[in-house]
C-alpha cells in the first residue's frame, strides 16, 4: 500500500496563532462571546481554549518516588529479563551487517588501528567500546548479547525517568516497555546483536541526553548543562545523526535560558559547561584525521559523510526506501492515514466529553474495545493490521512531533518562565531531528526501533491531553486518559512483535569458539562447513576472502580477512584509488579461495555485486579465480560457492 501522511495537528497550522490576543491562552480565560458578526471567532475559540487547555495540562509537577512508580520500574526491568531469556541468541543476521559489528571490535582488540587497518563507517566510539569488552570479557558473542541487552534496559529506564519528570510515569512507562518490545525481535534490527552497535549506543545516549537536558529546564546547576554536552559529545562520535540531534537540542536550551533570564552571562556559563565536551569531539576527530587526511575519513570510511561516494550515488534511494520521502503520493498517503487518526481522536474526544464523572468504567470499556479490535485484526487482510497500526501507533508520529514542537515554541515564547512548556518543546524538537531519517515510516519492528523511542514518549505526552474535553480536570481523569493512550499504543506494537518473536521458535544453534547464535537449519548447516573451511585453510597459512559480505565467517572462524575493506556492500569501496587499493591487497595476500555468496542488495536498488555495481571489482575477481564448488547442495535462503585462484598458467 502507498506511503501516505499527514498531521493530526493539521488544523493548528490552520489558526494564525499570531493574531490571538495573549488572553487566548490564558488557562482562565473566559470564552470569546459569540456574537452574530463574528461566527468565524465563534467557531474557533473553543478549539483556542481546548489547546490552551493542552499545554496547561502538560505543566504538572515532576512525579515523586513511591511504592507505584518504584513497583512499575520492577515491572520494567522483569518485562526486559522475560523478553532477553525467551529469545536468548536468536537475534542478529549473519550475512549482513551484525557481522561487521563482530568483526571489528575484535581485530581492534589485538590491537588493530580502526580506520587505518579496518575499514568502518561510524565513529569510533562503538567499536573501541566493544573491543575493551573483549580485552575484559574475552572475545565471545555472549559480551555483545550483554552489552546490547543492557543498553537496551538503559534506554527503556531513562525514558521511565524523563516521564517522571514531565508527569507522567504512564507515559515514561510505555515508551520503555515499547523499546525493549522492538530491542529482542529475531533479526538484522534488535539491540543485542544489531546491525550497527553504534545506533544501539546512540539510541542508550539520546535517552540519557534527554533525561539531562529536561532537568536542566527546571535547575540552574551547571551539572546538567555539562552532563548534556558531555552525552551529545559521546552521541556525536557514535553517529553524526545522533550528535547533530543532541547539539541542536542543546543549544536551543541554551538560547531558551538566556532569553528567559534576559542574561548574557547564563549563556557564557552554559557554554563553558558544554565546552569539555566539544572539545573531546574536536581531539577525537583530530585523531582521525590524522591516520591519513580527511578525504580518507569522509570518502573511504563515514559513508554517511554528506559528499561521500555512498551518498551521491545511493544516497536519495536508500532515504526514501526508509521513510524519508516528500513525493506527493508519500504525501498524499500521509494525508490519510491522518484522517484515519484524526476520526479516532476526534471521536475519544466526544466520548470522554459525555463522561459526568471521573469513574474508570469508560476508559475501560474504550481499553478493552482496543483490546478486541487488536485480536480482531489478526484474522483480517494485512491492510486491516496496517491500519490498526495508523491508529495506535501512528506511521507518521515524528511529522507530529515536529508540528507540535512549533506550537509549544510558539507557546514558550508567549510565557517563558514556563519551565514545563520549556522541556516539551525540546522534547518534541528532539524527538523530530532524531527520527528524521524514519519521517513518514516510523514502524515498530526493523531500522526506526533506534531512533523512535523520544518521538514515543512526546507523542504519548501530547495525545493523552488532546482527548481530554474537560478544563481543569481531576489528576485521575488525566491518569485514566493517560492509561487509555498508552494501552492503545503498547497494544499495536505487542501485537506487531508477538509474531515475530515467533520466528525463532524453529531456529537451531550454530556453535563456535566464540559463541553461539541460533538461526534457520539451513543457514546453520552451510555456515558450518564454510567455517570448517576457512579454518582448515587458514591452518595451511591460506587466506580466504567472502564476497560481497558474510563478515561473521571471520569473527566465528577466528580468522582474518586479508585486507582492510572486508565487506562490499553498495558504495562501501568508491571507485578508483581505494578500488586499485583493495586489489593490491588481494594480490599481496595472496588470496588463494573466495566464498562467494547469493547475498542480493535489493534495498539499494542494485541487487547483485559485480553486475549491477563494483563491476571493476567484480571483473577483477572473475578474471583471477573460477568456480570450485558450492559448500552443500544449493537449496532456499542462503548458499555459497568456494572459488579458487587461477593458476598462473591460466591467467596468461
Amino acid at each position: 500500500m502507498a506511503e501516505l501522511e499527514q498531521n493530526w495537528a493539521a488544523p493548528l497550522v490552520s489558526i494564525d496563532l499570531r493574531k490571538m490576543p495573549p488572553s487566548t491562552f490564558q488557562a482562565s480565560a473566559p470564552l470569546a462571546d459569540a456574537s452574530s458578526s463574528s461566527r468565524v471567532a465563534a467557531t474557533s475559540s473553543p478549539f483556542r481554549e481546548h489547546l490552551s487547555q493542552v499545554f496547561s495540562d502538560l505543566s504538572g509537577p515532576e512525579v515523586p518516588w513511591n511504592r507505584t512508580t518504584v513497583v512499575a520500574l520492577a515491572v520494567l526491568g522483569a518485562l526486559w529479563g522475560l523478553l532477553m531469556y525467551s529469545t536468548w541468541a536468536a537475534w542478529g543476521e549473519l550475512t549482513a551487517d551484525c557481522g561487521r559489528e563482530m568483526y571489528v571490535p575484535a581485530v581492534l582488540a589485538e590491537g588493530k588501528v580502526l580506520y587505518r587497518d579496518v575499514w568502518y563507517l561510524y565513529g569510533p566510539v562503538a567499536p573501541y567500546l566493544n573491543s575493551l569488552l573483549f580485552r575484559l570479557f574475552g572475545v565471545n558473542l555472549n559480551v555483545l548479547y550483554w552489552a546490547g541487552s543492557l543498553s537496551a534496559l538503559g534506554s527503556a529506564f531513562f525514558l521511565y525517568l524523563t516521564g517522571m519528570r514531565l508527569s507522567s510515569w504512564v507515559v515514561g512507562w510505555t515508551a520503555g516497555a515499547v523499546v525493549l518490545l522492538q530491542a529482542f525481535q529475531p533479526g538484522l534490527f534488535c539491540f543485542p546483536l544489531p546491525y550497527s552497535f553504534s545506533s544501539v549506543y546512540g539510541c542508550l545516549t539520546a535517552c540519557i541526553f534527554l533525561w539531562l537536558v529536561i532537568g536542566a529546564c527546571t535547575s540552574s546547576s551547571w551539572v546538567w548543562t555539562f552532563g548534556a554536552g558531555t552525552a551529545a559529545a559521546v552521541a556525536l562520535l557514535l553517529k553524526i545523526e545522533f550528535g547533530v540531534a543532541c547539539y541542536a537540542a542543546l543549544f536551543l536550551l541554551l538560547a531558551a535560558r538566556g532569553f528567559r533570564e534576559r542574561s548574557w552571562k547564563r549563556v557564557v556559563w552554559d557554554l563553558l559547561a558544554i565546552l569539555p565536551g566539544a572539545l573531546l569531539c574536536v581531539a577525537v576527530i583530530a585523531w582521525m584525521v590524522s591516520i591519513a587526511g580527511v578525504a580518507f575519513i569522509t570518502q573511504e570510511n563515514v559513508m554517511s559523510w554528506p559528499t561521500s561516494f555512498y551518498m551521491r550515488t545511493y544516497g536519495k534511494y536508500w532515504m526514501e526506501y526508509r521513510g524519508f520521502s516528500l513525493s506527493a503520493s508519500a504525501l498524499v498517503g500521509a494525508m490519510l492515514r491522518t484522517a484515519i487518526l484524526g476520526v479516532v481522536v476526534i471521536g475519544l474526544y466526544w466520548l470522554l466529553r459525555r463522561a459526568r464523572s471521573d469513574k474508570s468504567a469508560i476508559f475501560l470499556g474504550a481499553e478493552l474495545g482496543v483490546a478486541g479490535l487488536a485480536y480482531l485484526v489478526t484474522f483480517l487482510p494485512w491492510r486491516a493490521q496496517m491500519v490498526f497500526r495508523w491508529i495506535f501507533f501512528p506511521q507518521d508520529m515524528v511529522i507530529y512531533a515536529a508540528v507540535a514542537a512549533a506550537a509549544a515554541w510558539w507557546y514558550f515564547l508567549r510565557r517563558p518562565r514556563t519551565d514545563r512548556i520549556l522541556q516539551l518543546a525540546l522534547l518534541l524538537t528532539f524527538s523530530s531531528l532524531l527520527a528524521f531519517r524514519i519521517l513518514l515510516l516510523m514502524n515498530p519492528a526493523g531500522y526506526p526501533i533506534y531512533y523512535d523511542a523520544p518521538v514515543v514518549l512526546a507523542y504519548l505526552c501530547v495525545m493523552a491531553r488532546l482527548i481530554i474535553p474537560r478544563r481543569d480536570p481531576s489528576r485521575q481523569f488525566v491518569l485514566q486518559a493517560e492509561v487509555l493512550v498508552c494501552f492503545a499504543c503498547l497494544t499495536a506494537v505487542a501485537f506487531h512483535s508477538i509474531p515475530l518473536y515467533g520466528r525463532a521458535m524453529d531456529y537451531v544453534p550454530l556453535t563456535s569458539e566464540r559463541g553461539t547464535i541460533r538461526v534457520s537449519k539451513h543457514m546453520a548447516e552451510n555456515y558450518q562447513v564454510a567455517l570448517a573451511f576457512m579454518k582448515d585453510e587458514a591452518a595451511k597459512g591460506e587466506f580466504v576472502l567472502s564476497v560481497p559480505e558474510d563478515t561473521s565467517l571471520y569473527f566465528l572462524s577466528a580468522t582474518h580477512c586479508p585486507a582492510r575493506v572486508f565487506a562490499f556492500t553498495p558504495g562501501m569501496v568508491v571507485p578508483g584509488k581505494m578500488t586499485d587499493e583493495l586489489i593490491q591487497e588481494i594480490e599481496r595476500a595472496p588470496v588463494r579461495y573466495l566464498i562467494w555468496s547469493n547475498r542480493q542488495f535489493v534495498e539499494y536498488g542494485v541487487p547483485v555485486f559485480g553486475a549491477d555495481y563494483d563491476k571493476t571489482l567484480g571483473d577483477y575477481l572473475r578474471s583471477r579465480y573460477r568456480p570450485l564448488r558450492p559448500l552443500l547442495e544449493n537449496g532456499p535462503g542462503w548458499n555459497a560457492v568456494i572459488w579458487e585462484r587461477k593458476s598462473d598458467g591460466d591467467l596468461k
